[in-house]
């Protein structure tokens, strides 16, 4: 089974009318006319074929595993039966449970699509293409998620395609809309997407090639143009099928699942003493007897037995901090911080006092969270920002010259840094305006009439300004005997 060539549609069967019709005399228009140009260019859209494609079904939300089934054979089974890359569903199922039963895992998850989601998604424009960095901008910001269709809306966008970058694939459908007002010209633009769960997705067996599985057959064709956001993430050097991040953590999550179980068992009998019987074999009914007596010992204070039997507690020895459940699952969570964050300081204290292994850490973090920002930008660049363009554009253009999305870090200004700077810069020489100084350092500008302090000055002699008001304050006998004085010892020097 191949998958057929994408397929060539024509522009206009998915852009309706051109956006030079959709702007012209625009700001003209009434609000009645625009509401029935909308109106007009919604009808289209039922015909365009962008209309919705996969419907969410009940059953591939709720078939998912049990922790009890899982199994050492079972996560090898779904690891290697992935390698096939027919269908990811079942992979993505065991990624899914590993974090609904991973408290480390999903605190890392969480940790990075927050740090993602909270960058500033500013639109960079070399070519000074205001139109088009506008289209990009009200792609960004009107976007509405409808909870009852479970549409996202742009922050929940980035956060479903960043399932892409931990369980190695993710899919996401686009709603699209016409947008405009009387200040905005009508336009194509995104209005929410929609999870697309892995059972309608995966890779042809036999071209290699990643595909969609229609409604109506199970066969795997083209995805449909401009229609899905497809955010693929390969760790491995071999076939995405098999180069999810989470895949490695899998027998980590199975031996701290059982570590687990076999820590609550252990914690049970923990600190309780040794029960040791001993009875006569020659009466066969002592046995069961004692076997009873001992089970019961640990729920009550007493104990009764027969003659013939004896009874003996034995201590245990104090080693619950050294137990390889415990480390077993501590080793788990070390590998889940360092896999997913590279560093263990935002989970376990590490070194205290440690600043500088402190910033180390904040580093690789600050790296792993940029890097994922970037794949994700030129999945939003090269899918949904390209889409937009050529629904709304009037030619078609080089696409170097299209505004993009940059994501960067919040600029958080901080005062005491921005006097530092300004100082060295004073002390070099160099020339600052003063409205600028007082901007960067948070500081009022005084006015004529305003009260100030200023820095005395550092080598202990009064300026010629302070002198000369205090002379003035002084009674003429005084100022003339402390001029006197003055000059006297100016003579001696």
């Amino acid at each position: 089974m191949t998958i057929p060539p994408k397929t060539k549609t024509s522009s206009a069967a998915h852009r309706g009318p051109s956006s030079a019709s959709l702007n012209a005399g625009a700001a003209s228009l009434t609000v009645k006319q625009i509401l029935e140009a909308k109106n007009g260019l919604k009808n289209n859209r039922q015909n365009s074929g962008i209309q919705r494609i996969i419907i969410p079904a009940a059953r591939s939300r709720w078939m998912m595993p049990d922790l009890e089934w899982v199994t050492p054979d079972y996560i090898s089974r779904v690891l290697a039966t992935a390698l096939s890359g027919d269908c990811p569903a079942e992979e993505h199922e065991l990624y899914d449970l590993m974090c609904r039963t991973w408290p480390r895992l999903v605190k890392n998850v969480a940790e990075l699509k927050n740090a993602v989601c909270d960058l500033v998604w500013t639109v960079q424009d070399p070519e000074g293409r205001e139109d088009l960095k506008h289209l990009a901008e009200r792609a960004r910001d009107g976007m509405r998620g409808n909870y009852k269709e479970d549409g996202q809306g742009w922050r929940g966008t980035i956060n479903g395609l960043l399932d892409g970058w931990f369980c190695g694939v993710s899919v996401r459908e686009i709603d699209w809309e016409v947008r405009g007002c009387a200040h905005m010209p009508q336009a194509w633009l995104p209005r929410q997407t929609r999870r697309i769960h892995p059972r309608w997705y995966g890779w042809d067996a036999e071209s290699g090639l990643f595909g969609m599985r229609s409604p109506e057959s199970d066969a795997l064709a083209d995805f449909a143009a401009d229609k899905f956001l497809v955010a693929i993430n390969n760790v491995s050097f071999g076939h995405p099928c098999g180069g999810a991040l989470l895949r490695s953590l899998a027998w980590y999550w199975c031996a701290a699942n059982f570590s687990a179980d076999w820590l609550l068992s252990f914690a049970q009998i923990f600190g309780q003493p040794i029960r040791w019987g001993n009875y006569d074999n020659s009466d066969p009914g002592l046995r069961d007897i004692m076997a009873d007596m001992l089970e019961n010992m640990g729920s009550a204070a007493w104990a009764a037995a027969p003659n013939g039997c004896t009874l003996e507690l034995k201590e245990p020895s104090n080693k619950g901090s050294d137990n390889p459940q415990r480390q077993l699952i501590d080793l788990a969570d070390t590998a889940c911080d360092l896999l997913i964050l590279g560093q263990i300081l935002t989970g376990t204290p590490g070194d205290a006092g440690s600043r500088a292994l402190g910033e180390v850490h904040y580093n690789v973090r600050s790296d792993i969270i940029n890097a994922a920002a970037g794949w994700l930008a030129e999945v939003l660049n090269e899918q949904l920002l390209a889409a937009v363009y050529r629904f709304n554009a009037a030619a078609a253009e080089e696409e170097a010259a299209w505004p993009y999305y940059d994501p960067s870090s919040k600029a958080v200004n901080d005062p005491t840094k921005a006097a530092e700077r300004v100082r060295i810069l004073l002390e070099s020489g160099i020339p600052l305006v003063k409205n600028w100084v007082h901007e960067v350092t948070e500081t009022p500008q005084p006015g004529d009439d305003d009260e100030v302090y200023t820095r005395p000055d550092p080598s202990g002699q009064l300026s010629p300004a302070l002198v000369a008001k205090a002379l003035d304050g002084m009674p003429a006998a005084s100022r003339d005997y402390f001029l006197a004085a003055i000059q006297s010892a100016a003579s001696t020097l």
